[in-house]
C-alpha cells in the first residue's frame, strides 16, 4: 500500500483514504464539489482505479481498532 500523496517511484501506486463516522456520512460528501473532483481526477490520471470498501470498528475498553472488509448495511452511530 502507498499512502496518498506523491505516487510510489516504482510502482506508480497511490492510496487516497477517507474515513466516515457513517455510510450516511460518506454518501452525502461524496456529492460535494471537491470529492467528484478528486473522483474525476483519479479516474483520468490513474492508470488503475480501485474502489475498495472497509469498516473501522473499536470495542470499548479495547486499545485498538479493527479493520474489516464492508459488506453491505448500515455503519456508524
Amino acid at each position: 500500500m502507498y499512502w496518498y500523496g506523491i505516487p510510489h517511484p516504482e510502482t506508480g501506486m497511490n492510496l487516497a483514504t477517507c474515513i466516515w463516522q457513517s455510510r450516511e456520512h460518506a454518501i452525502a460528501a461524496n456529492s460535494q464539489p471537491y470529492h467528484l473532483q478528486a473522483m474525476r481526477l483519479a479516474a483520468e490520471y490513474y492508470e488503475v482505479y480501485e474502489l475498495e470498501r472497509y469498516r473501522l470498528l473499536k470495542q470499548k475498553g479495547d486499545r485498538h481498532v479493527t479493520v474489516e472488509m464492508y459488506t453491505g448495511g448500515q455503519v456508524g452511530w
